[in-house]
């Protein structure tokens, strides 16, 4: 029984390590998209009213990659998270510590958390798609000659994507900052459950 208490009791430590990797992994890749979404959104404002000759704005700066980055660490991070819940389950039913309104405070925290990560992800996808669309509406405006119609139709959609993915980022991150949230709670009502 000692050996179910001493595992249940690793799970607390497992929440603390998701929450840290979210505080300094995750988040300082959000930061990272989003200081080169703004510079790719100032180069074209700049490109639009001819202050610079740049011809491509987000060529060697597209904020895709880093998207991608923070979609695959949120996807470690939410498997991590869920198989300390799993483990939690299973350790509890064994102790016979599940069923009271601490229990079920600690699963509706964990199923927070669990929603807000899987919202994060389709936002930070969407975020991804449509920085690639700017990255690709940049290059189809290199092609043309400036000032066109077609190199304005281009640069201005290539705008449009950039703000879209500066927008999907922002409620992507905030999905973030909802699932730390959640688990912060969830740590407290594991370590109360756990000392009852």
């Amino acid at each position: 029984m000692e050996h179910w208490r001493e595992l249940a009791r690793t799970v607390p430590g497992t929440l603390v390590l998701v929450i840290d990797s979210i505080t300094t992994g995750l988040l300082s890749l959000f930061d990272r998209a989003h200081g080169k979404l703004q510079q790719v959104i100032n180069m074209v404002l700049s490109l639009r009213r001819g202050l610079t000759v740049h011809p491509r704005p987000s060529a060697e700066q597209c904020p895709s990659e880093d998207l991608e980055e923070a979609c695959r660490e949120l996807d470690r991070l939410g498997t991590l998270h869920t198989a300390a819940g799993h483990l939690f389950v299973l350790c509890c039913a064994y102790l016979s510590l599940w069923g009271c309104p601490l229990w079920q405070t600690w699963e509706g925290r964990r199923t927070a958390a669990i929603d807000h990560a899987a919202e994060a992800r389709r936002w930070l996808r969407s975020a991804a798609a449509h920085a690639r669309a700017a990255s690709a509406a940049d290059r189809m405006a290199d092609s043309f000659r400036r000032p066109s119609p077609g190199w304005d139709a281009w640069v201005l959609a290539s705008l449009k994507h950039a703000r879209c993915t500066i927008w999907m980022e922002m409620m992507a991150q905030s999905e973030v900052r909802r699932m730390r949230h959640a688990v912060i709670l969830e740590f407290f009502d594991a370590w109360m459950i756990l000392n009852q």
